[in-house]
């Protein structure tokens, strides 16, 4: 689905999740790139320009929010949609997705298909509807 926007970058330190994620996703039709660190997603980003980047919260060296905004200021993706998916508590996760222009936020809690029905908000938002 995706293939024809570019794919979806899904960015998480826990390689368990990160597989599960992306399993999910998979299965859905989505196009991914994976990567369980933040250092070196810039990289990423320029070779692949992905529709939409979705950020764990909590990582070692820079956290979601921090490359986020890294992204957004100096990277090639300013316009693409980021989406933040983490486990720290929903007012933690609001708070750095204010801190983020134009970002959304799912809590894992909610599970993968509501992080699936977000990633297909943001597809639709940015490039409109798929015909």
């Amino acid at each position: 689905m995706a293939g024809a926007r570019g794919p979806i970058l899904l960015v998480d330190d826990n390689v368990e999740i990160l597989a599960t994620t992306a399993r999910y996703l998979r299965a859905r039709g989505l196009e991914l790139i994976t990567s369980s660190a933040a250092l070196g997603v810039s990289s990423l980003v320029r070779r692949h320009s992905p529709a939409v980047i979705v950020l764990d919260v909590m990582m070692p060296a820079l956290d979601g929010g921090a490359l986020a905004r890294l992204l957004q200021t100096h990277g090639p993706s300013g316009a693409t949609p980021i989406i933040f998916y983490s486990a720290v508590d929903e007012e933690q996760l609001y708070a750095v997705t204010r801190q983020t222009p134009g970002a959304a936020y799912v809590p894992k809690s909610e599970g993968l298909e509501a992080l699936h029905k977000a990633i297909l908000l943001a597809l639709e938002k940015s490039v409109g509807p798929e015909r």
